[in-house]
């Protein structure tokens, strides 16, 4: 959720972003909100706190600083995406086809796909959400919480193991990201698949 470049440029964001990543959320924020008292429309800091408040459950908050950042570019495909990560379950068809639009503008954006994934998993459309979690990790090879929905979607479909490995995976993977999902319970589950 945040451009590279300006990143790069900016020792408060890469700071903000890295706090986030590891879940540090209080210094993530805390820098953030400098990096807008520098740069008051600064999609990078916009679009960091509206993941914040959208992770502590604030989706008015998150979807007001989404709306903000849509305002000043229509067409960033982030700030829609957290939208209707936050109101696309109330839409499914609706949902589902402005995702497939962003994505066929942007086919190699994991987040994307992940998005997409997330909504065909909460409707328990398996076999399209392994798709679109494959598609996501393929994007970010690096990303445990891609890697944890593909095992979890892998699962869903009655294939072990390519789940183990896919879980066995974001286990990895979560020792240099931090990730949504519990580390203990993923423990758990890897253990329940390899006893099998």
């Amino acid at each position: 959720r945040r451009d590279a470049g300006s990143a790069k440029l900016d020792p408060l964001l890469t700071g903000a972003y890295q706090a986030f990543m590891a879940g540090d959320i209080s210094k993530a924020e805390n820098d953030y909100r400098k990096a807008l008292q520098q740069t008051p429309n600064n999609r990078d800091a916009l679009l960091g706190l509206a993941a914040i408040a959208a992770n502590r459950g604030q989706a008015q908050e998150a979807a007001s600083i989404y709306l903000r950042v849509l305002q000043l570019d229509p067409k960033d495909s982030a700030a829609q995406t957290g939208l209707i990560g936050l109101k696309g379950y109330s839409d499914p068809t609706l949902s589902e086809s402005r995702l497939k639009t962003l994505l066929a503008q942007q086919p190699d954006v994991g987040y994307l796909h992940f998005a997409l994934g997330n909504l065909y998993a909460y409707q328990a459309r398996w076999p399209e959400a392994q798709e679109a979690y494959f598609n996501a990790l393929h994007c970010d090879g690096g990303n445990a919480d891609y890697a944890f929905n593909l095992a979890v979607s892998l699962d869903h479909l009655d294939q072990r193991k390519p789940a183990l490995a896919y879980y066995q995976r974001a286990l990895t993977l979560v020792k240099d990201r931090s990730a949504s999902f519990d580390s203990e319970q993923l423990k758990k589950r890897i253990h329940e698949l390899q006893a099998n």
